[in-house]
């Protein structure tokens, strides 16, 4: 199955047949329609029986297996994920997570907007209840940001805070801990009045960051600029902050494979190729992305699929390969048993292929 979850949090599942080419050597688009006001902000391959954890902003935790997302056309719009879950009044969506398992080896990192950070093994969470369950015991006054699972490639962890504060430390400082235990500090803040904004695990230093301000200013720079050092430490500038930047919204894993998507807070949508920005250093203010009006404010980014990307599926959810004359050349496997595939796996395993042919 192809599952869509949309910004506004509408999701469904659709057949991987309806992505199957439609005539020989042709491909099959990978389309989905949703309103003026939202898009496909995850998008990925699942077998039925895997499961979606939604992790809410009151430290809750709740399940989904995929068979229980209803299931739709390309086009449909979906169903309202609040209408699939048991949410308490004012409780929001935070991060929805897909696995397939829940590995010992895996750990499910939850961070907070006053800079607690903690490190649970995802096994903890293996026991599915309807009603869902607590995941981190939260101070007064303290919420969930965001929840992002670590694997055996994942080296550190790195947190952004809205006065332009980031701090990378190895996931080593950090142990795994029970469901019902606090946590421990991440980020030590200069400012009384600074949260965290956004959080990230990252495998390597060659990795890239895309940071945007509220004034639609951004900058892409490698994680080694961002200095390692231990946690609970005030960290250093993520971006040089000023009345013509605003303060620090989010940050994203740069993906050259994938748009990104900003909205502000008048509710405009704009759509951004990351290619098109530039590398900056860290303590720099960054190049415009997008012009925001003097009244408006960018509230919210994510990564989505680019609009015109174009994959084929078979049957059973293996990329199809062709060659000049439309023969099919080969079909290659997603790997299931580590990992729910995203598109941009089915984008990195095709190029992968390309290389060993191109090195044949």
């Amino acid at each position: 199955m192809v599952v869509t979850i949309t910004h506004n949090g509408y999701v469904k599942r659709v057949p991987i047949k309806s992505y199957e080419k439609q005539r020989r050597g042709g491909k099959g688009k990978v389309a989905v329609t949703t309103h003026d006001d939202d898009f496909i902000e995850k998008f990925f391959v699942s077998n039925t029986h895997d499961t979606l954890m939604f992790v809410t902003n009151m430290g809750q935790l709740y399940w989904l297996k995929v068979y229980k997302i209803p299931e739709g056309s390309r086009t449909a719009k979906g169903k309202a994920v609040v209408n699939l879950i048991n949410l308490r009044p004012d409780e929001k969506i935070m991060e929805i997570i897909p696995t397939p398992d829940f590995d010992e080896s895996k750990s499910l990192v939850f961070f907070t907007r006053n800079g607690i950070i903690k490190r649970t093994s995802l096994s903890e969470f293996s026991n599915i209840r309807s009603n869902g369950v607590r995941a981190i015991v939260l101070d007064d006054l303290d919420e969930i940001v965001t929840a992002k699972i670590a694997d055996v490639d994942t080296q550190y962890l790195m947190i952004f805070t809205s006065m332009g504060q980031c701090i990378r430390f190895e996931i080593e400082k950090t142990r795994d801990q029970g469901r019902s235990t606090r946590g421990v500090r991440g980020i030590k803040f200069k400012h009384d009045i600074d949260f965290v904004v956004d959080a990230d695990v990252v495998n390597n230093e060659e990795q890239e960051l895309l940071t945007v301000s509220e004034k639609g200013i951004g900058k892409r720079t490698t994680v080694e600029e961002y200095r390692l050092t231990n946690r609970a430490g005030s960290g250093v500038i993520s971006m040089k902050l000023s009345p013509k930047t605003g303060n620090v919204i989010g940050e994203v894993l740069v993906d050259d494979t994938q748009d990104l998507m900003l909205l502000t807070s008048i509710g405009k949508m704009i759509r951004v190729d990351m290619q098109s920005i530039r590398k900056a250093g860290r303590n720099t203010a960054g190049v415009i992305i997008v012009n925001v009006d003097k009244n408006d404010k960018v509230v919210s980014i994510a990564k989505c699929p680019k609009e015109d990307e174009e994959i084929e599926l078979d049957e059973n959810g293996n990329i199809i390969r062709y060659t000049e004359d439309g023969e099919i050349l080969e079909s290659i496997s997603i790997e299931l048993d580590t990992k729910t595939p995203t598109l941009l796996d089915v984008i990195e395993i095709e190029e992968d292929n390309l290389e060993k042919g191109e090195e044949e």
